[in-house]
């Protein structure tokens, strides 16, 4: 299937047929594309320029047949129309709509002698059509033969308008498959991370609780070297990435050609860590959260946390996918750890919304008593790569976690918003630092609970 013509081409042709019209006295001129490469000799002709203007208007796509090339006919037409030419004018002559919009009365009283129709061929493949039509006089021999390069002409640059746009199109899907790696690795990075955190402060617990004579203390501390060295991995990566990224220029469509370039492949979903795709099914908040806040033990108590937690034990049921939303929850609650200040606090509570009319939901909400959130960054906080003003602290990160938990919870058909400061901030923190509350809705299965 042909690409739609390019403003250069359909300006080239235009040039050329303005030529055919001044130099030989035409009184009607046109160039015409085939919408499909016709394999079975049928197919549709597009047209691209057409004068007098006045003879193209309301023109619809006229579904023609088109003849296949003949490489025995010679290149240079006679007077008279070759065979291949009279079949596509019988077929011009018998369409309604090329009748009536396309040639003026006149014209079509002219004699096949004074009216050329001559195919856009290149290789055996016919693109398109040339015509050309005249009242007074007819085609002598030498203008029929400038004519056939002029149609020559305009096939070989349909051909490399072609070819330009293909060119552009597979450059501009190569860089979409590029930009669309380098986020998946980054998001395999960021997800890297949240358990090596959790294991490098375990083994600075265990290192602190073994006494010096104890072999597991020389484990422990290397459980803390090899942590080391994994985040030293890891800063290498980013550096790696963000030289990649930056090598990733957008895409000019116009530095190739005017015409509409097609849409990049959608980016594939955040996905967790080895899954392919979502399955949602019956599963609940409590289950996903109490390992976590298990494995955060030796975070909360190193930097003396106050952790709240508050799950009830009855409630019916979420539809989400489980590994997407233990992602979800290990970011957000990461996310309250690390920005909370030693001795501050961290609240983890789900609670249910019943409302007529609208299915049952659950929320999940994660609160911190840390710096919280300025309202300039708060509108952004979700965007890939955006720390805003955390970017000029030591707090490492890389942006990429709550932009992964947003992804994510709209594949799950739920949502996440940002708060700061905190909901429902106790008395005891007002003038404190304001915190933050990150909350979570997920709707509810469409089950009984089991007694």
């Amino acid at each position: 299937m042909l690409l739609p013509a390019s403003i250069e081409f359909t300006n080239l042709c235009r040039t050329q047929v303005t030529f055919l019209m001044q130099s030989f006295q035409a009184s009607m001129g046109a160039v015409y594309l085939s919408k499909d490469l016709p394999a079975q000799q049928q197919g549709e002709l597009i047209p691209v320029v057409i004068y007098p203007e006045e003879s193209g208007k309301n023109l619809q796509p006229a579904p023609l047949r088109l003849p296949a090339s003949e490489p025995e006919q010679p290149r240079n037409p006679k007077p008279s129309l070759t065979s291949s030419q009279t079949n596509i004018l019988s077929e011009l002559e018998k369409d309604e709509l090329w009748s009536e919009n396309t040639l003026s009365t006149s014209a079509l009283a002219l004699s096949q002698a004074q009216q050329v129709v001559i195919p856009l061929i290149h290789e055996e493949m016919v693109l398109g059509l040339l015509v050309a039509a005249r009242e007074h006089r007819s085609w002598s021999k030498i203008e029929q033969s400038q004519l056939q390069q002029i149609a020559d002409t305009l096939a070989l640059a349909c051909i490399l308008d072609q070819r330009s746009q293909w060119l552009a199109n597979a450059q501009y899907q190569q860089r979409a498959l590029q930009s669309e790696q380098h986020q998946t690795l980054s998001n395999l990075l960021h997800q890297f991370r949240n358990p090596l955190t959790a294991l490098k402060t375990l083994g600075k617990l265990l290192h602190k609780r073994f006494g010096e004579d104890e072999n597991n203390r020389k484990i422990a501390a290397s459980i803390v070297e090899q942590s080391d060295r994994l985040e030293e991995m890891l800063r290498q990566f980013d550096g790696a990435i963000d030289l990649g990224e930056a090598a990733i220029e957008p895409f000019d469509t116009d530095t190739w050609s005017s015409t509409p370039q097609p849409s990049p492949p959608a980016l594939p979903p955040s996905l967790p860590l080895g899954e392919d795709e979502l399955h949602l099914q019956p599963c609940q908040f409590r289950d996903i959260l109490h390992p976590l806040i298990q494995s955060a033990v030796g975070r909360v108590e190193q930097k003396d946390l106050q952790l709240t937690v508050r799950i009830p034990s009855n409630l019916p049921p979420i539809n989400a996918d489980l590994s997407a939303l233990r992602e979800v929850c290990s970011n957000l609650f990461d996310n309250a750890l690390k920005y909370t200040p030693t001795g501050g606090e961290v609240q983890v509570e789900v609670c249910r919304q019943l409302a007529e009319g609208r299915q049952p939901a659950q929320f999940l909400l994660i609160s911190d008593s840390g710096p919280g959130i300025p309202q300039a960054d708060l509108t952004r906080v979700f965007e890939r790569q955006y720390r805003g003003v955390q970017a000029q602290t030591d707090i490492p990160g890389t942006g990429l976690g709550l932009a992964i938990a947003r992804t994510l919870m709209e594949q799950m058909q739920g949502d996440i918003q940002a708060f700061s400061p905190r909901i429902d901030q106790p008395d005891s923190l007002v003038g404190a630092t304001p915190g933050s509350t990150f909350m979570v809705r997920l709707p509810e299965c469409d089950v009984k609970i089991l007694a």
